[in-house]
């Protein structure tokens, strides 16, 4: 809260559980301006509050959201790596209740990467974000209050587009190969499944006609339940889909390896992130594609767009929420799902024929 001048003092009004508190200062200039903002301090923050920094709040802040969302999740894995990188640099001593929404906001213009090239509008979306989860968490500890003002991302940085394959991209990613994980990228076109995801998955998530989504392995080779809320879910597969994963398993059986991991490394154990983007790396420039194996998720949303309802694509990817039992979830597995798995191996057959396996060349 900010003193004003009405021509004779300076003066912070507010209220509080339904009653108003003036603070005034007859002192003019300077003086009484930071007279009447002490007055208001020592009410509102009360003795010991509003003394701790940006950097024990954020300390603070963190050690909060590990224990709401744990150390290997991503999103603590974020913050931490922001607070340090950022935020602690330029405001870890300073305390939290004097750092003004233009400091915040300076923080955002001026932040770029360690090699200093300006950071990219999603990482500056990131950074606000965790921004603004510290002062909210400050203000809940009576450091601080809460921002006057949005925080914006400067003008320029331009959003990244999304790479997706375009379809003689995808002809030529469908062509058999050797390549370990060729077969989760198939599937992830087929189905918009993350890269954790998709390593995620187990023989026991296999339910004829649908597959659940359980857990995810994170790019520091954590188990985990997914990026968000909406990660856990169940999706239907058509026949294409479940040819990949049939022969995917008995090609492990077949190396006995004795696993429950569809997308297991070569000794068994769960495959990561790093080994997938080494094997698309490979695929990659054998066959010209382009993106990353997060592409393959893009494309298949791009794909599905013009062919199926907007909700049926969002429960599939896992943008919007979905029922958390089977026995909630079974009277859409029966109807609507089964429709989607129709429309997915439609809409590939049709376009890739030449390289899909003989067993599903044909439309259902």
């Amino acid at each position: 809260m900010t003193p004003t001048w009405d021509g004779q003092r300076w003066r912070i009004r507010v209220m509080r559980d339904g009653r108003k508190f003036s603070f005034s200062s007859s002192v003019p200039g300077a003086k009484g301006r930071r007279e009447c903002q002490k007055k208001y301090d020592t009410w509102y923050f009360g003795e010991g509050s509003g003394e701790k920094t940006v950097g024990t709040v954020a300390a603070e802040y963190l050690e909060d959201l590990k224990a709401r969302r744990g150390e290997t999740s991503g999103s603590y894995f974020q913050a931490s790596a922001y607070i340090r990188l950022y935020i602690a640099p330029k405001l870890a001593s300073k305390k939290i209740c004097k750092v003004s929404s233009h400091e915040w906001q300076n923080l955002i213009n001026e932040a770029h990467s360690e090699s200093g090239k300006p950071l990219s509008h999603k990482t500056l979306s990131n950074l606000r974000s965790i921004i603004m989860g510290i002062v909210k968490f400050g203000y809940a500890d009576y450091q601080c209050e809460l921002l006057r003002s949005n925080l914006y991302i400067p003008q320029g940085r331009e959003k990244k587009e999304k790479e997706i394959l375009q379809l003689d991209d995808v002809q030529r990613l469908f062509e058999p190969s050797d390549e370990w994980f060729h077969p989760a990228f198939c599937l992830a076109i087929l189905t918009g499944l993350r890269p954790g995801e998709l390593l995620g998955l187990k023989t026991s998530d296999i339910h004829g006609d649908h597959i659940s989504i359980q857990r995810a392995i994170n790019d520091r080779g954590y188990i985990t339940d997914g990026k968000n809320k909406n990660a856990r879910r169940i999706i239907p597969i058509g026949r294409l889909a479940s040819v990949i994963l049939n022969d995917t398993v008995e090609r492990n059986k077949g190396l006995k390896l004795h696993t429950d991991w569809i997308f297991c490394s070569r000794d068994g154990s769960n495959g990561t992130q790093i080994a997938m983007r080494k094997s698309w790396n490979r695929l990659k420039e054998e066959r010209n594609l382009p993106g990353t194996p997060y592409s393959l998720r893009h494309t298949f949303i791009s794909l599905m767009k013009n062919v199926m309802p907007e909700q049926m694509v969002k429960d599939i990817v896992g943008h919007s929420a979905s029922m958390p039992t089977f026995e909630v979830y079974g009277h859409i597995l029966d109807g609507e799902s089964r429709r989607a798995a129709e429309i997915v191996d439609l809409t590939f057959s049709d376009r890739f024929a030449q390289s899909l396996p003989e067993e599903v060349d044909e439309k259902p």
